[in-house]
């Protein structure tokens, strides 16, 4: 794979999921397994339109050719998206979230590993 694969799934996956947290996070909440009250709505809609903002920034940087702007993207991308894997694994192993938390915890894991390939091996 290369870093504009990467970066590309990254912006899919980023894009797609922000659509979903902003357009319909009551439904999202139900899939977790998570209760769907106002505040725990609009904190989910806050998380989509900054997921967006990560989404986009990957998609307009595809084409980037400067490393250093490729490993601050690749060292950025790396620690959130391990930061996220960690949380999605603590909402799991607390019982916050149903087994469909699962596929968040596997999905934030593959994107921190790939990122970090690019950052530290390739």
């Amino acid at each position: 794979m290369t870093l504009k694969k990467m970066l590309l799934a990254n912006s899919v996956i980023s894009v797609l999921g922000s659509l979903a947290l902003l357009l319909m996070p009551g439904s999202i909440l139900d899939l977790l397994g998570m209760t769907d009250k106002a505040t725990e709505k609009l904190l989910l809609q806050f998380f989509g339109a900054e997921l967006l903002g990560a989404g986009l920034l990957t998609l307009f940087a595809l084409n980037t050719k400067e490393l250093r702007s490729q490993r601050g993207l690749t060292l950025s991308f790396f620690i959130a998206d391990g930061i996220a894997f960690i949380v999605a694994l603590g909402g799991l192993l607390s019982g916050a979230m149903n087994l469909l938390g699962w596929i968040l915890a596997l999905v934030f894991l593959l994107l921190t590993i790939g990122f970090g390939y690019f950052q530290f091996v390739a």
